[in-house]
């Protein structure tokens, strides 16, 4: 049995009774407030203090055993993590290893995949996770963003929004004062599910169980995020309401805003205002909003030079925990970006019989992502036999879509003329 899974179990079951207690006084207080006297209420509070500072010290105390552990067992993936921190019985672990073990199947519960693509340290990403040398690391931080609910059980449904506000008129003395009542419509969310495939390698099978599970799990969920993200992005580009009235705005590349230039994409020192400017319409210009792009369009803002001085015109400081995401300066103006592999890149892009869509600038809470149910992984022998490799095979449940009205706006190369 884990020492400290253990002493966390007994943690939790303290802290549990203490804020049950802390509960009763409050309410107790509360009730007879009106006829406690000073002494009273001075016992009141020096129990309610004893109580908060040995919650303190427990808080203190889990904290310290999980970076303990943390210490003692590198090996195991945040999934792993996730039953020490919240004090899962011994017993469940071990039936959930044990039935991975027989059946190599698992299901990760929706609250714990939601928890995961809710935070971009969900997943880590260690040397080697899945035994094979993955590339570079493959945090999507666009999942860490965007609204993600948990609708377990449900079918379809729909979310409502205002479209256009009411206008009042002017008032006139004898005449009845008219308005414009606001308008509304619904986009639905509906279910489709997902298949994911990754690859670990064959020699997993020989660590212990726990770790193997482990393992699997978190190459399953850093596939499915992966997944999600291209998902995000189609879904935001295609987005329209139950009217078939397009959710998201268009800002078409052209020579006057300088974003086209002898029939290809560019970025100038105009480049981000134009986009930043171009959100909400000609009435707002909202905040809270994030720049999609591809790497190669975030290396064409840092290239962009002024006429005179010569200097960077933009200035991009990546998150030191997280270089896919960071903030792009110019001048003033400062806006978040966030690194989405599967955008077109602008730059340097020719204009084709089809337009193409670029960059995304928009709020990402305006996107809702809605989980059904669990997700299903499943280890199968059958592929990449002489690779040495399993094959993973993950399936989920899910549905998005934009659920506020020019919630995003896409900057788009048109198609030539003719």
């Amino acid at each position: 049995m884990d020492k400290y899974i253990e002493e966390l179990r007994d943690l939790n079951l303290d802290l549990e009774g203490l804020k049950a207690r802390k509960e009763a006084i409050k309410k107790k207080a509360l009730e007879h407030r009106d006829s406690l006297t000073s002494e009273e209420q001075q016992a009141f509070r020096s129990e309610k203090e004893e109580i908060e500072n040995k919650i303190k010290e427990i808080e203190e105390r889990k904290a310290a055993l999980a970076e303990l552990r943390k210490n003692n067992y590198q090996g195991e993936s945040s999934i792993m993590q996730e039953y020490l921190e919240k004090g899962i019985a011994v017993e469940e672990r071990d039936r959930i290893v044990s039935e991975f073990t027989k059946n190599r199947k698992v299901s990760v519960p929706v609250q714990e995949v939601r928890s995961v693509l809710l935070s971009s340290d969900g997943i880590a990403k260690p040397t080697k996770v899945n035994g094979i040398g993955d590339p570079f690391n493959t945090q999507i931080s666009i999942l860490d963003q965007v609204r993600v609910i948990d609708m377990t059980g449900a079918g379809a449904f729909k979310e409502s929004f205002m479209r256009t506000h009411s206008v009042a008129s002017d008032k006139t003395d004898g005449v009845a004062q008219s308005e414009s009542d606001p308008t509304f419509g619904t986009v639905t969310i509906t279910p489709k599910e997902i298949a994911v495939t990754t690859y670990v390698s064959k020699e997993l099978e020989k660590v212990s169980p726990l770790n193997y599970l482990a393992k699997v799990q978190q190459s399953a969920l850093i596939a499915l995020k992966v997944r999600l993200a291209q998902d995000i992005v189609t879904k935001i580009k295609s987005s329209v309401d139950d009217n078939s009235v397009s959710m998201v705005q268009t800002l078409n590349a052209s020579a006057d805003n300088g974003m086209l230039a002898s029939g290809k994409g560019a970025i100038n020192d105009k480049t981000l205002r134009r986009i930043v400017m171009s959100y909400g319409g000609d009435a707002n210009v909202y905040g809270s909003a994030v720049l999609y792009l591809n790497k190669e369009d975030l290396i064409a803002f840092g290239d962009v030079r002024g006429t005179n001085e010569k200097r960077a015109v933009y200035e991009i400081t990546p998150n030191a925990a997280n270089p896919n995401i960071g903030i792009i300066k110019d001048g003033g103006l400062s806006v978040p970006y966030c690194i989405v592999p599967s955008l077109t890149a602008l730059s340097g892009n020719a204009q084709a019989a089809t337009a193409k869509q670029t960059m995304i600038y928009g709020s990402p809470l305006d996107f809702e992502l809605a989980l059904f149910g669990d997700y299903s992984i499943e280890v199968s022998k059958d592929y990449k036999f002489a690779e040495g490799l399993l094959t993973v095979l993950g399936s989920v449940t899910t549905g998005g879509n934009v659920i506020i009205p020019d919630g995003f706006v896409i900057v788009t190369i048109p198609k030539t003329a003719g």
